[in-house]
């Protein structure tokens, strides 16, 4: 049976493909549009390419598919070619599907927060799911409670936050701390990089604007509104930019604390609800790593699954898997292996001879017989270097296919990169992948962290040595790398570990600011030309630019 999903909300639209059960491709819109989380473009896309894309890589065409499962937040015109075989799924049921049946557990206990889901009432303001807790086994997913909250205004614009959300709370700290992209979304991944740059002075007023109960967390608007005064307030007060700066950053440490008590209340109450040693997280709020690993550590629960495409751009991939679960009628059963977030579609070698050759007068070539061991010397020598491999990440992070590498012992690597390359703020920070069977020696934790959604503490006697992966607080968006998962990136990390004695790489996204990462050699080219970047390793090519020596 082959089963499309199709999922998204106003952003980070994404399909994906599953035959007889097997994940065939998935990618989301942005990737090919190469519109960050391709906000706004449903009203001006008649079909999405990212269907085209996954069902080309099969060898398909529309007629082929038995059964389209598409969320019920994804426009509309997105399903006009498959309206015969369209079957719809709630936002928060994809989200479930997504975590539960690419866990490696029998059972588990799935818990669900966003910005908001399905709307479960229309009326003049709409009532939409924000948090939903499920337990799921072979049989499906069953539900167990939900929040749900209404929208500000009658006439709501997609962005406009929900009460009851604990991801529109952040959403809404983070615009008014200046985190809002063109079009109006908020930038929760910068609040969460600035927090620990901040101080708690705004914790004890934060606490008073929302409540917490069984199972629940309430924000009325009023409460919002309030909060929203609280920050302009604030900032208008400030009598220079540093003072403003300060405020910033001690208004992001707050909510990023109480979104940490916040979820961590949600998960023990879920837990003591289930009795489950597992717990599965999705939805936009489980991309906070950090609140992730104080899960990990204090809710009571053993072991903890995220997806890697945890926000929107994973509901896809949930919808498939769902069609084939439980509406094709075949029993969960978890995988020996883990779940490999690298579903875009294979790149040929003649593919990058071709794109090399499109740009044949602005780089050079070299073919080394070993391009790890080449790459990783050039990056010993302090070259950052674009690294594409094979196929495409879902999901957010770069996860070693389609990254940006540097050496994490110079602690002036991580201002060079973010001013010079990723042309963004001074204070972001980047994240270490390193060896699996090296992690507990440098970092807090020997928990796999598989998809870099886990932020454990850089051990104190390291964080000298890769100091450009480790933040200010001490800690680190880790990833674990495996030769299970990606065999060359280990190889890659162990020529560098014979190198340099250090097992761990600065590992960052294939993008510039404000551009999706980059899905073709085409698009790595561009990209390694237009930044600072020093070399690009594309498959076993090495390039340079022309101009450089």
């Amino acid at each position: 049976m082959r089963i499309l999903g199709l999922g998204g909300s106003h952003h980070d639209f994404c399909a994906c493909l599953v035959d007889d059960g097997r994940v065939v491709c998935a990618v989301e819109e942005e990737r090919l549009t190469r519109v960050k989380v391709a906000f706004g473009l449903g009203p001006r896309l008649q079909r999405a390419l990212a269907a085209d894309y996954v069902l080309g890589e099969a060898g398909l065409c529309p007629a082929d598919v038995d059964l389209v499962l598409a969320n019920d937040l994804l426009n509309r015109v997105y399903t006009l070619r498959f309206r015969d075989r369209v079957e719809w799924i709630g936002h928060h049921l994809s989200h479930a599907a997504s975590t539960l049946f690419t866990s490696p557990f029998q059972e588990a206990a799935v818990l669900v927060l966003d910005g908001r889901g399905s709307t479960v009432d229309g009326g003049a303001l709409p009532l939409a799911e924000t948090i939903t807790f499920y337990h799921g086994d072979s049989a499906g997913l069953r539900p167990l409670g939900a929040v749900a909250g209404r929208a500000g205004v009658a006439a709501y614009r997609l962005d406009d936050p929900y009460e009851d959300s604990v991801g529109g709370m952040y959403e809404l700290v983070s615009k008014e701390i200046g985190f809002r992209r063109v079009g109006g979304m908020g930038e929760p991944g910068k609040t969460m990089g600035l927090a620990p740059y901040g101080g708690d002075r705004y914790v004890r007023d934060l606490a008073e604007h929302y409540t917490l109960g069984d199972g629940e967390f309430r924000q009325s608007l009023a409460q919002q509104g309030r909060l929203r005064a609280l920050i302009a307030g604030e900032l208008a007060r400030a009598d220079t930019g540093a003072d403003r700066d300060e405020i910033r950053a001690d208004f992001a440490y707050a909510v990023q604390a109480h979104t940490e008590r916040i979820v961590l209340h949600l998960a023990r109450w879920l837990h003591a609800r289930t009795g489950s040693k597992n717990l599965c997280l999705a939805g936009g709020v489980a991309l906070n790593s950090v609140a992730n690993f104080k899960i990990l550590q204090e809710s009571g629960f053993e072991r903890i699954h995220i997806v890697p495409a945890a926000g929107d751009s994973g509901t896809a991939l949930g919808a498939a898997l769902y069609g084939h679960h439980v509406i094709g009628g075949n029993p969960w059963t978890p995988s020996p292996r883990p779940f490999s977030p690298y579903l875009g579609r294979p790149i040929s070698t003649a593919e990058i001879e071709a794109a090399v050759a499109r740009h044949a007068g602005a780089v050079r070539v070299e073919r080394p017989a070993d391009a790890p061991g080449y790459a990783a010397r050039l990056l010993a020598e302090g070259a950052v270097t674009g690294w594409f491999q094979g196929r495409s990440e879902i999901g957010p992070r770069a996860l070693g296919n389609r990254s940006i590498l540097a050496d994490p012992r110079r602690a002036g690597m991580k201002d060079l990169i973010n001013a010079k390359v990723k042309h963004r703020e001074a204070f972001r920070p980047f994240a270490p992948v390193v060896l699996h069977d090296r992690q507990a020696e440098f970092f807090d934790s020997s928990v796999p962290a598989l998809y870099m959604l886990l932020v454990p503490a850089v051990r104190p006697d390291k964080r000298a040595v890769i100091p450009a992966v480790t933040h200010v607080d001490g800690s680190a968006r880790l990833q674990t790398a495996t030769p299970e998962l990606n065999p060359k990136l280990c190889a890659l990390l162990a020529a560098f570990d014979r190198l340099t004695g250090v097992p761990v790489l600065l590992n960052t996204s294939f993008n510039d600011n404000e551009e999706p990462i980059v899905e073709t050699p085409d698009d790595a080219i561009r990209c390694f030309l237009s930044t600072g970047m020093d070399a690009l390793v594309l498959g076993d090519l090495v390039l340079s630019k022309a101009g450089d020596r």
